[in-house]
Order: C-alpha cells, then sequence, then structure tokens
C-alpha cells in the first residue's frame, strides 16, 4: 500500500475514534446528571417574529443567533436576591444548540446575577444512545476490513461475497461513503431536538413540546412569571429591555 493510501488509513480510524469518544462522552455526562432533556434552521426556530425584523450578527460560520430587533435594549440587573432557584437548561448538544445556551444564559444573568444557571445534554432514549454506540464500533469494524482487504466471509465457508469484492476494488470511495453514511445514522440517532427549560423543579420551556426555542423575551418572561409563583419577584420588576419604535 502507497504512503498516501496508509496516509487516509489512519486519518479515517482516527475520525472514527473521536467520533465514538464523543457520543460516549457526552451520553455519559448526561446520565450522570440524573435529569429527564443546520444554522438556517434554527434561526427559524427563535422566535414568531415577521420577516421584517432583523437578525444578531454571529462572528463565526457556525454561530447559532437569537433574534432580536435593531432597537432592543438589553436590561440591567434588577434583582440582587442570592436565594433564587437554580435555571436548568438541558439541550440537544449534536443539534448545535449550546452555542443558544450561552446566550440565554448571557440574558439571565444580565437581570439576575445571582442566580444559579446549569446546563447539560439532554440524552436521547437509551435504547437509541446503546444503538449508536454499537454503530459506531461496526463502522470502524467495517473499515478496517474494507482498507485491510479482509474477507472474513471465507473462514465460515460463505465465499467472497460481490458487495465486499466491489469494497475492496474501490477502498476510498467504499471507505466515504460507510463514514459518511455511519455518522448520518449515528446522529439521526443521538439528536434530540431538545431544548428544555426548568426553573427549580418546574419546566418553564419545552421545544419538544411546543416545536421551537423561545425568543429571549420570552424567555424572560417565563422567569418573571415563575419568580412570581415562587414568591421571589423583585420588588420594582422591571421588563426584559425595552423595544423602541423605529420610523
Amino acid at each position: 500500500m502507497s504512503r498516501f493510501g496508509v496516509f487516509i488509513i489512519g486519518v479515517l480510524f482516527f475520525m472514527s475514534v473521536c467520533d465514538v469518544l464523543r457520543t460516549v462522552s457526552a451520553e455519559e455526562h448526561s446520565h450522570d446528571e440524573n435529569h429527564v432533556h443546520e444554522k438556517d434552521d434554527f434561526e427559524a426556530e427563535f422566535g414568531d417574529e415577521t420577516d421584517s425584523q432583523s437578525f444578531s450578527q454571529g462572528t463565526e460560520e457556525d454561530h447559532i443567533e437569537v433574534r432580536e430587533q435593531s432597537s432592543f435594549v438589553k436590561p440591567t440587573a434588577v434583582h440582587h436576591a442570592k436565594d433564587l432557584p437554580t435555571l436548568r437548561i438541558f439541550y440537544c448538544v449534536s443539534c448545535g444548540y449550546k452555542q443558544a445556551f450561552d446566550q440565554f444564559t448571557t440574558f439571565a444573568k444580565e437581570k439576575y446575577p445571582n442566580m444559579p444557571i446549569e446546563g447539560a445534554n439532554f440524552a436521547p432514549v437509551l435504547w437509541k444512545a446503546y444503538v449508536a454506540q454499537a454503530l459506531s464500533f461496526v463502522k470502524m469494524a467495517v473499515l478496517v476490513l474494507v482498507l485491510g482487504g479482509i474477507n472474513p466471509f471465507e473462514r465460515f465457508g460463505l465465499g467472497y461475497p460481490q458487495i465486499l469484492q466491489h469494497a475492496h476494488g474501490n477502498k476510498m470511495s467504499s471507505c466515504m461513503l460507510v463514514f459518511m453514511l455511519g455518522n448520518l445514522v449515528e446522529q439521526s440517532l443521538i439528536s434530540t431536538g431538545a431544548f428544555e427549560v426548568y426553573l427549580g423543579n418546574e419546566q418553564i420551556w419545552s421545544k419538544i413540546e411546543s416545536g421551537r426555542v423561545p425568543s429571549p423575551q420570552e424567555f424572560m418572561q417565563l422567569i418573571d412569571a415563575q419568580l412570581a409563583v415562587l414568591g421571589k419577584a423583585p420588588v420594582n420588576t422591571e421588563s426584559f429591555g425595552e423595544f423602541q419604535q423605529t420610523v
């Protein structure tokens, strides 16, 4: 095998190992917490504003944006109590919602600087997590068989399947196909699309049920309302920013 072939084999194997470790790490972290869970598509989910509204500008290619009006004034901190309930947000890591969590955390901290905030991956159902991990190992095994030109069927007297012959004759294209299809299936299994918000022990928003992520104004109003129910609302409650009429 040429040096180029060995290099490609090493790259594919390294990518597969990283993919497995990433999947296992995300699932273990979620289960240890013991909690109940592409760019344009996500942008469309933020709020139900009309098309005339502008968007915040991202600084990175994979930035997940939160809609806000150009005249929106962010709030100042209005509640400095130290006994506020914990705000917990469980989101789909594989969907890219980590940046959305960071942005909403910033909004909450600006108004409630002493509020504890936690975030974690919203894990899929257990059987899907196990199937996704199993597929990762199967994918690596298939890549090794194809790149190594190995025919395990001969040991069982099953001959040399035509599809394996084709894969051995077209190693690079076959490996790329296996790698991409394997990743596609794994992502579909572990992606929950969740963005679940809890304040204390009460769930105040569920993307799984509503089908969308709350707008910044909705997010803060939900927190204010739940704090009022708990009797922890600020005495001089200020709204979450002001929306000025533009001419």
